[in-house]
């Protein structure tokens, strides 16, 4: 069905059900191409700092689903960018830029503070993609 699919992952569970999800879609020989933006913070005394304390962990979980896959005989590659732009935007230029025929990506249904500070990526994505985005919900709202 798709010869290239951009997963965007963030290193969560929800991400990871999302490429499973995607995987019997992909064409044989298909290939994923996992993109991570690793947001960075703007301002005069945190320039450059991770947004997540957590990032180095998430990096290395991404780093082992992207193993992990290519071990299952996916024909997988990992791209990270750091930026202070806001995830999306990289996300749906990375697509451009890998010229994928499809984006999919989980959703972690974030409610009240948390979703109301963070919105949601995956609803951005959507809005502004030039391909078609695969939104996976959380195992538990499928």
């Amino acid at each position: 069905m798709f010869k290239t699919l951009l997963w965007a992952t963030d290193g969560s569970p929800e991400a990871e059900a999302a490429v499973q999800f995607a995987i019997p879609l992909l064409d044989p020989g298909g290939h994923i191409v996992a993109f991570h933006c690793d947001q960075r913070l703007v301002g005069p005394r945190v320039a450059g700092g991770p947004v997540l304390p957590d990032e180095a962990d998430r990096r290395a979980r991404i780093e082992a689903q992207v193993e992990s896959l290519r071990k299952e005989g996916v024909d997988a590659e990992l791209r990270i960018t750091s930026s202070r732009s806001e995830p999306a935007a990289e996300i749906n230029a990375a697509a451009a830029d890998a010229h994928v025929d499809a984006i999919v990506c989980g959703t972690r249904s974030l409610h009240g503070l948390t979703g109301l500070l963070n919105g949601s990526v995956s609803a951005r994505v959507l809005r502004h993609a030039s391909v078609p985005v695969l939104v996976v919900p959380t195992a538990e709202k499928r």
